[in-house]
């Protein structure tokens, strides 16, 4: 059993600048699509006053950039504005909040890293990432299409934990 402010502290302590890199496409023309990278890292906060756990990310993509395209046929056409060089960046951004259950009883490594495992899945970071608009050539926001294709999680050199 672990006492609520030994949670507090291991959590902050051990869940801090957690690594992560999000591999995505985003479209460059018609039915064309390109990939490119992103790396980032995580926090995890307790608050103690509302018994949550609190994770927020951080990232910054490679470079992404398109040119104006346009593509007509028959029955549609389709315009592609131009998106000039700039990365996807997202600072303390919250990905996910979950209640903890008071006594601290359980396996609370195993409530962290269960709670980790949701917060960054291809669908969770996909809402957020629908949600991002690149800057266009004119100032105006402008949807490039971006799909999340994988998550992965550097448990290794991210976490300083030594015990159990």
């Amino acid at each position: 059993m672990v006492d609520e402010f030994e949670f507090f502290r291991n959590v902050q302590t051990y869940y801090q600048h957690m690594r992560f890199q999000v591999q995505f496409t985003y479209r460059i023309l018609h039915k064309t699509n390109k990939s490119a990278k992103a790396h980032g890292s995580f926090n995890c906060r307790v608050n103690p006053r509302t018994q949550h756990v609190e994770y927020q990310m951080s990232l910054r993509s490679e470079t992404i950039a398109r040119p104006f395209s346009e593509k007509g046929s028959f029955l549609f056409s389709s315009q592609y504005p131009e998106i000039p060089p700039q990365s996807v960046v997202l600072e303390n951004y919250p990905i996910l909040k979950l209640k903890y259950p008071v006594p601290i009883n359980y396996d609370w490594y195993s409530f962290i890293f269960k709670g980790t495992q949701e917060a960054f899945t291809v669908q969770s970071l996909q809402q957020v990432f629908d949600k991002y608009r690149c800057t266009g050539a004119d100032g105006e926001d402008v949807d490039a299409g971006l799909k999340v294709a994988a998550v992965s999680i550097d448990w290794y050199n991210g976490m300083k934990r030594t015990k159990v």
